[in-house]
């Protein structure tokens, strides 16, 4: 397995660069915001040109996404690039990626990549094509109300090479442990939905042997079931090291009837593949958001209720 290859740490004075890969900002004061705060943490921000744009549920054409992203990534006076929302439409920016640009970023330092959600799938393809760690955290939209929690996380990961631990929601710190053990290997994982479609792609993740997070957001019950039972089904969880289950924000049962609880969903479907697993750190879609280093090397102990990451994913 080759390791992946850290991108220098974020210092005050970085030039970071917005883009918009899926879907479009519905309130400009929102980016603004989120902008506002990026700034306060001494970093330069710059918006690429077609951040802003609108195009029905996304933020402008297929091309245009695709070329500020791959833009943004070229230039060397961009330091890290930062995603302003996931929503939809990662995937046909994937396929709207300039493959002979794209190969020859394998030739130039590795920079920051930002972004949660829709954004699994782009976070895939720099994996897959490039080979970098990148991080699943918070986006410009969610700069725009930060709990001091998310921004600690953020300085952490980003802006330091030590390592660190992933600490429970400040407002919620229960932790539980699905099915005991230790495990250690590379992470890996991703918004449920999306590591479900991405399977049958050229961008699908590895998952054998890493430590899997997933997490998702507005989904039912037995949708959460069918990602799971699809990725079962298809061998990908076989011989996955050790499961993270993140938090899934309103994924409760939104009609009446008969219907199982998110929790015996995961006890179904993840305590048979015997691996350790621990549920409810602050991944995902909630208030207290953590960055997480993609392709970095952590431990899990789901005895303990902890995920340690024992590398800083920058240098």
């Amino acid at each position: 397995m080759a390791l992946r290859v850290r991108p220098p740490r974020l210092a005050a004075g970085a030039r970071l660069g917005l883009v918009a890969p899926s879907s479009p900002t519905l309130e400009p004061s929102t980016t603004a915001r989120g902008v506002r705060t990026l700034e306060s943490l001494g970093f330069v921000t710059e918006l690429a040109p077609h951040a802003g744009c609108t195009y029905g549920y996304l933020a402008g054409r297929d091309q245009d996404r695709a070329d500020d992203l791959l833009t943004m990534l070229e230039r060397p006076d961009i330091d890290g690039v930062v995603c302003v929302q996931g929503g939809c439409g990662a995937l046909r920016t994937a396929m709207a990626l300039d493959p002979q640009r794209l190969a020859r970023l394998r030739d130039r330092p590795p920079k920051v990549f930002v972004g949660y959600s829709d954004i699994t799938v782009l976070h895939a393809l720099i994996g897959r094509a490039l080979g970098w760690v990148t991080f699943y955290g918070p986006m410009v939209l969610s700069m725009a109300h930060p709990s001091p929690y998310l921004l600690a996380g953020w300085r952490r990961a980003l802006m330091s090479a030590e390592p660190f631990t992933v600490d429970p929601d400040p407002d919620d710190p229960y932790v539980e442990t699905l099915v005991p053990g230790q495990a250690e290997g590379e992470l890996a994982g991703g918004c449920l939905t999306l590591l479900a479609a991405l399977i049958g792609t050229p961008w699908e993740p590895e998952l054998g042997g890493r430590i899997l997070f997933f997490e998702d957001v507005d989904e039912e019950p037995y949708r959460i079931e069918r990602y799971l039972s699809q990725l079962i089904a298809a061998g990908r969880l076989d011989g996955v090291a050790g499961i993270v289950v993140g938090e899934h924000t309103d994924c409760g049962p939104k009609r009446p009837g008969p219907t199982l609880g998110l929790e015996q969903v995961f006890r179904d479907c993840l305590a048979p593949l015997g691996v350790p697993t621990l549920y409810h750190l602050p991944v995902g879609h909630g208030r207290h958001l953590a960055t997480l280093p993609l392709g970095a090397r952590v431990r899990l102990d789901a005895d303990a209720g902890t995920l340690a990451i024992l590398q800083g994913g920058v240098a």
